[in-house]
């Protein structure tokens, strides 16, 4: 039997990954912001989708990085399951990250 109720909710896995990821990357992306180059966007993208595999629309994001400290800006479009599983996905950020990142949820 299936529901036609479909839980919306985030997956844990993707999110893992994606900060995984992201550590790995954290100095090819603050590069990217330092010169403008805008591929950083995409990538970031591409592996942030799967963390909400509900939200059929464009997520938003805007990062920047400035005298070591990084901004990671999440668009939740007063979306209550984005700005729950956004809030999750910040708690999720690894120490490591977190000592120069702040990941902030935004409408």
């Amino acid at each position: 039997m299936f529901s036609l109720l479909t839980k919306k909710a985030m997956n844990e896995d993707a999110a893992k990954s994606f900060w995984s990821w992201f550590e790995e990357k954290e100095e090819w992306i603050i590069n990217c912001i330092a010169n403008r180059d805008s591929a950083f966007v995409w990538a970031i993208d591409e592996r942030l989708k799967p963390v909400f595999p509900y939200f059929k629309g464009e997520l938003e994001f805007q990062l920047g990085y400035n005298n070591e400290v990084g901004e990671f800006f999440f668009f939740h479009f007063g979306k209550k399951e984005l700005i729950r599983d956004g809030e999750t996905l910040g708690k999720m950020m690894p120490d490591e990250i977190a000592k120069r990142w702040q990941f902030i949820l935004d409408k």
